[in-house]
């Protein structure tokens, strides 16, 4: 399932403080960022602001749910 969010690199700051033992990739030529969690969980977080999950169903998921709640209100 894909969300959207107003402010992706607000996002990513915040899982890269939040997170900090997920791996983050560079950009590709699109601007996405694919970020992999220990657990094995992947969010990716593309330059237009849309955000999807991949793999098993994770706790992170819902966290960074909210967190782009939050963002998405300011």
């Amino acid at each position: 399932m894909a969300i959207s969010c107003g402010d992706p690199e607000r996002l990513l700051k915040h899982i890269e403080n939040s997170y900090p033992k997920a791996a983050h990739s560079e950009p590709n030529a699109i601007g996405t960022v694919k970020v992999k969690f220990p657990d094995g969980h992947i969010v990716n977080v593309f330059k237009n602001g849309t955000v999807n999950f991949q793999g098993k169903a994770s706790d992170v998921a819902e966290q960074i749910k909210s967190q782009v709640e939050i963002i998405n209100e300011n």
